[in-house]
Parts: C-alpha cells; structure tokens; sequence
C-alpha cells in the first residue's frame, strides 16, 4: 500500500496519506481552491455543525376526546454525541370538532424527550375554536413548531407528541393526521 507521509520541522508529529487497501474503494479528497481551513471530523466537529439527522412522519389516525395527554403517534429517537443539542422541527396535522352548542372546543399539544415534558403549545392559550354560534365547527391545521433541546443525554433520546382537547364537553374532539396528512418529526444533533 502506497502512501505519503510529512513530517513537521524540529521534531514535530506527522501527517500521512494512504491509499485505499482496494482498487474498487478509490477515494478522492478535493481541497477548495477559494480560501484557507480547517479540516473537521466526526470526532472533533465545529460547534454549530449539524452532526446527523433523523426523520419520522406518520399518517394513522389518532383521536382523543378526553383533557388525558395521550400520544399522537409521531415519535422518533437520536442518539448524540457528549455536549451536543437536539434540534427538533415538527408538522403536526390536527383537526380540532366540537359538537352543535356553543362550547369551544381547543386543543393542547406538547412535546417530551422520554417522559419530560418540553414544551407545551396550547396549554394556557389553546389552538381551536372559540365563540358561541350553536353549528358544529371544524378546524383543519398544520401546526408547526421547533425546539432547540440543550438538556438531551449523552446516547440514546426518543422525542414524542402527546395532544389533548382542553375540555371534553359537547363531544370535543382532537385528530391527529386526519384525511392521510403526513406529519412529520425531523431530529438534527447540534455539535456543542
């Protein structure tokens, strides 16, 4: 196996170039002819760099009528590196109904990594319909949010949804991923 090595002046370290131990595995490393840089790896990222990403989508529907957290069935895990941050970009597909008089019917969504909670959308201003006409109402919505985790653990982190109707009166009810919507969870790991 052919190879190049440097050896740095007054008795420094060495850099050496190898060639590929198969002819089928040929490798090319392109340097930029437009500035000077540093080269990163995997094991030494820039802080900022995205280091991988992961992504789930569901379209099963799921229903609930009662003021339980219960899960959407978007869900999806990352497992990171020490001192990186989980950055989590979701689209939630909901319907919120409510039934013909004129309670409002609103919605809650949160969102946990295992069982913490982190982030709650709706929990004091709720998504959903208000007012006091006496018709049956239906609101259709992609909701979409994003959420920079600076507290997920070393190894493996499993991100969720969980939704809710803030009041199970007049037949309220929320939908997830109603009329074969796609939803989505996109998980990228954040060099620290």
């Amino acid at each position: 196996m052919s190879s190049i090595k440097l050896t740095a002046d007054s008795g420094g370290g060495t850099f050496e170039l190898k060639a590929p131990a198969s002819g089928s595995n040929a490798r090319v490393l392109t340097v930029p002819d437009t500035a000077s840089g540093t080269v990163l790896t995997t094991t030494n990222p820039k802080a900022g760099n995205i280091i991988q990403v992961v992504t789930a989508s569901t379209t099963s529907t799921v229903s609930n009528t009662t003021e339980t957290f219960a899960d959407t069935g978007l869900t999806a895990s990352i497992t990171i590196s020490a001192n990186s941050k989980v950055l989590v970009l979701c689209v939630q597909h909901l319907d919120v109904q409510r039934g013909s008089s004129s309670v409002a019917c609103t919605c809650a969504v949160k969102l946990l990594r295992g069982s913490t909670d982190l982030i709650t959308l709706g929990n004091t201003k709720n998504v959903g319909i208000e007012g006091s006409t006496d018709v049956q109402k239906i609101l259709f919505l992609p909701l979409n949010f994003s959420f920079l985790d600076t507290g997920a653990s070393t190894g493996s982190n499993t991100y969720k949804l969980q939704g809710r109707v803030a009041s199970a009166s007049d037949s309220a009810r929320v939908r997830f991923q109603d009329d074969g919507n796609s939803s989505n969870i996109t998980l990228l790991e954040v060099a620290g």
